[in-house]
């Protein structure tokens, strides 16, 4: 029966390619059937991909490739994660595609921009095994308005690419708040207080929790999220985000 479903899954999917090619997400032009990764040559090389000295905790991109191995935010914050895996700078064509994903409905963008992050989490050898992979959630309101969690389709394709279930509503946004964009770095942290709770219907004790987002910026929201994750009982916990923010700390 799995079989069938795997091979019905396939040609379903080429039948919908045909009817409707895939299209690169940055420029518009059509991609051969079947493309999984959907981005043209030419827009991949102008992707801005993390490289270089990073801070080891975040992933931001360091201005030196000497001195400390944090960045000076990571150094002066409490962080209750152990590293985020940051897969391109938030700017340029990026900044553009996350833009559409979040506020103008395009989801279908969420598919590529999962498996690159999917593909960036392979790469990390070093990372341990991961008991669940779960999001950031967004407020009933805000969902209501949206349609969709932006945050929930990335992290349904990377377990996907994974082949690991989601483990969803593990946390539940309990107030509506102002989008962290609009505030400045201290209005960030006041915002997000007791904006968020652990689901007390999973037992995470002593788990190591993948948690998935769009963007990293102060990292104001990842980190309170892992913050009250570690209170419930989870023992590490890692974030992977499409892109980080760039001296804006």
């Amino acid at each position: 029966m799995d079989g069938f479903k795997s091979y019905f899954k396939r040609v379903t999917s080429y039948i919908l390619d045909l009817l409707y090619p895939p299209r690169c997400i940055f420029c518009g032009i059509v991609l051969p059937v079947g493309t999984k990764l959907e981005i043209c040559d030419i827009c991949y090389e102008k992707m801005p991909m993390v490289g270089g000295k990073v801070c080891e905790t975040c992933g931001q991109p360091m201005e030196t490739p000497y001195g400390p191995e944090q960045c000076l935010d990571c150094r002066k914050t409490t962080l209750y994660f152990i590293q985020n895996l940051p897969v391109y700078e938030y700017k340029g064509i990026v900044r553009q595609a996350i833009m559409k994903l979040k506020f103008y409905n395009k989801k279908r963008y969420a598919r590529t921009l999962g498996i690159l992050m999917a593909d960036k989490i392979k790469q990390m050898t070093s990372l341990p095994k991961f008991d669940i992979i779960t999001y950031i959630p967004l407020s009933k309101k805000r969902l209501a308005q949206r349609g969709y969690n932006q945050s929930k389709l990335l992290c349904s394709v990377i377990a996907e690419e994974l082949s690991f279930p989601i483990s969803e509503n593990v946390l539940w946004k309990v107030k509506d708040t102002p989008p962290q964009s609009t505030l400045n770095r201290g209005e960030r942290q006041r915002n997000i207080k007791n904006a968020f709770m652990v689901n007390d219907k999973y037992s995470i004790k002593d788990m190591i929790i993948l948690l998935v987002d769009d963007i990293y910026t102060t990292g104001r929201t990842v980190n309170e999220c892992s913050r009250l994750l570690k209170k419930a009982g989870a023992k590490e916990i890692y974030v992977v985000t499409a892109a980080i923010g760039k001296g804006i700390y």
